[in-house]
Order: C-alpha cells, then sequence, then structure tokens
C-alpha cells in the first residue's frame, strides 16, 4: 500500500476535447490486489476516488467509461501509471453534491507500484 499525492492526471487514449485531464482527490491509499486468472497472475487497480467536483463538460465526457493512462506521484514525486496504450483503464465519473467520484477499472500484468 502506498501514500499518493492528491494530484491526479488522466491521460485518455482516444481524442477527446482534452489531451490531459488533471483532479485534486482527497487522500487515499492505493494497493493493487493481485489475482489469478486464466489468463495468469495480474493485479486489480479498480479503484473509486473521491475528487473535486469538475466542471459540467468534463462530467459530461466521462459519464460513460474512457479508455486512459492515470498517473498518480508518490510523496517523493515519483511517478505511477494505471494502464498502457495496449491495456488502458476504464476511467468513469459520477457527480456528487459537492464532489465526484473518479471510477478507474483496470487489470494490469505487473503492479504499478513498482
Amino acid at each position: 500500500m502506498r501514500e499518493l499525492s492528491i494530484q491526479i492526471n488522466v491521460y485518455p487514449i482516444a481524442k477527446m476535447r482534452q489531451d490531459i485531464y488533471r483532479f485534486t482527490a482527497d487522500e487515499f491509499t492505493f494497493a493493487p490486489v493481485p489475482e489469478d486468472s486464466e489468463a495468469g497472475r495480474c493485479f486489480n487497480c479498480n479503484k473509486d476516488i473521491t475528487v473535486d467536483l469538475p466542471p459540467a463538460d468534463v462530467i459530461r465526457d466521462f459519464s460513460s467509461g474512457k479508455f486512459a493512462i492515470i498517473e498518480f506521484r508518490d510523496t517523493r514525486y515519483r511517478k505511477f501509471n494505471i494502464g498502457d496504450n495496449k491495456i488502458p483503464a476504464i476511467v468513469s465519473i459520477s457527480p456528487n453534491l459537492n464532489s465526484a467520484t473518479l471510477k478507474i477499472e483496470c487489470k494490469m500484468l505487473k503492479s504499478p507500484l513498482q
């Protein structure tokens, strides 16, 4: 488990309005869960993160799942990515009253924290 910065960058795989989306999250920790599947060993990186409420157009952009690469930094400013160009994460946003939930769904072949 690793404590990460509250700044999250989302890089869409397909063409969208922006090349990068930046979100500010509440404090959170992240620990990929190793799983065995028919394809072999993988790491479940699914995570729901509470973020500041983004503008309405950003909520619309992510109302349905979009393929993207998510970039976090830890307290030492090292970068960690969830997803890549071959196996991207699926990202969606669900708005709440004063915040939103950034939902990340991804299984990776190696832990993003290595």
